[in-house]
């Protein structure tokens, strides 16, 4: 019996659990997957206690991937790299954390015919939410153009590159160099809340956006003040709902062994 859930600041509308619940029927397995809203003070209280209680993973959300990598006794690579793990897998005694969120970026990417390789993507954002994609972006073979309000934010994710993949980073203002990033980008990904996107001094640099440039926006749910923005320009735009169940699929491949298959869970994923 598998025991899992999602912790977050607030998971109450999560689609995780049907998402999960699926891979588990599709792969014949019995499973159980919940929600747990915590505040940063209690993150590491509510994990240990799931932990005691015999949960195999912990699916982690807004705003706890970079407490939740402090917390493991090992990483894997994306995480040593991101210092972000948005999955904490309970093992023969010790905490393994994991980063899936750029294999579910670059997943979902590709279901929209973009390849990373040699092309250019702008990513809005620096927080835990972008570092798994910018490591998974970067090692692809993508230049990402990382824009964030508090640039300093977005330094400090690149430092944590190492060689190449600290090369292929930009790092700008989300107000100032969004217009020109996206000049000569492939793809914009946004790692923002939808609600950032929300107004006109926001949505300005939006103007140089080409047809066919490829627009992800992690957030998903009600139709967002960016996929209003982006609609009338671009012919490929897709929230994030695909990323979440291409993430959840390597996850649950982690912490089981063995690969789901995604239709079923995209399917679960729609339904809500």
């Amino acid at each position: 019996m598998i025991r899992a859930a999602v912790l977050g600041a607030d998971v109450s509308k999560s689609r995780s659990p049907a998402i999960h619940e699926a891979a588990y029927r599709a792969l014949g397995l019995s499973g159980e997957y919940g929600r747990v809203s915590t505040d940063a003070r209690r993150f590491g209280g509510e994990v240990a206690r799931l932990r005691r209680e015999g949960f195999r993973y912990l699916n982690v959300t807004i705003p706890h991937k970079l407490r939740a990598a402090s917390l493991a006794d090992a990483r894997g690579p994306e995480v040593r790299v991101s210092h972000a793990a948005n999955t904490l897998i309970f093992e023969s005694g010790r905490i393994r954390a994991e980063n899936t969120d750029g294999a579910g970026l670059v997943a979902a990417l590709a279901d929209l015919g973009f390849v990373a390789r040699g092309r250019v993507v702008v990513m809005v954002g620096a927080g835990g939410a972008a570092a798994g994609g910018v490591e998974a972006l970067t090692r692809a073979g993508a230049h990402v153009w990382l824009l964030a309000r508090r640039p300093r934010a977005g330094t400090e994710l690149a430092a944590r590159l190492t060689g190449i993949q600290r090369r292929r980073v930009t790092v700008g203002s989300w107000e100032r160099d969004l217009e020109p990033a996206l000049a000569g980008a492939a793809a914009l990904v946004s790692a923002v809340p939808a609600l950032a996107w929300e107004g006109p001094e926001r949505q300005r640099g939006l103007s140089t956006l080409a047809e066919d440039t490829v627009v992800l926006e992690m957030a998903y749910g009600a139709e967002t003040p960016l996929a209003r923005a982006v609609h009338p320009r671009v012919n490929r735009y897709a929230d994030g709902l695909s990323m979440l169940v291409h993430q959840a699929a390597r996850a649950v491949e982690l912490a089981t062994g063995r690969s789901p298959p995604i239709a079923p869970m995209l399917r679960a994923a729609r339904r809500g």
